[in-house]
């Protein structure tokens, strides 16, 4: 035994005194924590949550196997929707509802505005550095912080509203946040300042990766800037295009710390401001039904995993 002991000692000294070695468990254990974290909060959260969606428990007593019980009921929430029931007959139906006019608005906008913004960080311009951290900015500030912000910003009386008076003729101020026909687009108009930025770095890392050979043997061919951008900077871009558009669907499809900040728990006026995510959250800890919860997480994350998907197969392979 103390021989093998002896024998095994040496044999990892040598091997970890290979500098090539050293690399590789340096990096090993670099990533072991985020392994282990994604393990735990991850893919046993994701198995966990499917096995307790065929049961019926209130996180204290025992579990009670009811079957497709709870999926059962998110149906009857979306028949109820689709039969124009009101929102808290359908919370289900009414989050699905308003997230996916929600991302179907911020996606779009979000990415050109990235794109956009890219373009001219991307610019040799003085005070370049500048304008890279001002956009970048929103990104890195607290989605709490930034929601209380644009809540006294988005008052009858507030900021915004004073701003289009005086240029928009005969604008009437208009209550953001207490009427439902504005209230998702308030929110949809501060995730999309706080997230262009965030993408716009992206932009930019693969703008600056094209090769200025390209653009050199364009304006010898008598190319301007707009016909290089649409041209070259636009159709090199696609795979970044993809991902942004792939990472901003499954952000916005999601979406819950701005719908909690500004609409509140119950989604604000009319359920206006109501999400999936938010309906997930009421079930698991307002209406202490974690099983239904989590059947409502398994058909959000259905309806994540088909649109990436379907959005991949149809536009990624082109850019293969």
């Amino acid at each position: 035994m103390r021989g093998d002991l002896m024998f095994s000692i040496p044999s990892f000294s040598s091997f970890y005194d290979k500098s090539k070695n050293k690399d590789i468990i340096a990096g090993l254990f670099l990533i072991s924590f985020a392994v282990v974290l994604n393990l735990i909060f991850g893919y046993f959260a994701m198995v966990f949550a499917f096995y307790l969606s065929f049961f019926k428990w209130d996180y204290i007593g025992k579990m009670q196997f009811v079957g497709l019980h709870n999926y059962m009921i998110v149906l009857r929430d979306l028949s109820r929707g689709f039969h124009g029931y009101p929102y808290i007959l359908a919370p289900f139906y009414t989050g699905l509802k308003n997230i996916l006019i929600y991302t179907a608005l911020v996606v779009p906008i979000q990415t050109f505005l990235a794109v956009t913004l890219a373009a001219f960080a991307n610019q040799k311009i003085k005070g370049q550095q500048f304008f890279k951290v001002s956009y970048f900015l929103p990104a890195t500030t607290s989605s709490v912080i930034v929601g209380l912000i644009f809540i006294w910003l988005f008052m009858k009386t507030g900021f915004i509203n004073y701003v289009l008076v005086h240029v928009i003729p005969g604008f009437k101020p208009i209550d953001w946040m207490n009427d439902p026909h504005y209230l998702l687009l308030a929110i949809a108009l501060v995730a999309i300042w706080g997230t262009s930025g965030h993408f716009m770095v992206s932009f930019l890392a693969a703008m600056q990766a094209i090769p200025e050979d390209i653009y050199e043997a364009a304006m010898l061919d008598g190319a301007g800037p707009i016909r290089r951008f649409f041209f070259i900077t636009i159709p090199m871009l696609k795979p970044m295009i993809t991902y942004v558009v792939v990472m901003g669907l499954i952000g916005a499809l999601q979406m819950f710390d701005l719908a909690w900040i500004m609409a509140g728990a119950n989604g604000g006026p009319g359920g206006a401001g109501y999400t999936v995510a938010l309906d997930i959250y009421n079930e698991a800890f307002t209406r202490i039904r974690p099983g239904v919860a989590a059947a409502k997480s398994w058909f959000l994350f259905a309806i994540i995993f088909t649109t990436t998907y379907i959005f991949q197969k149809k536009y990624g392979r082109a850019v293969r």
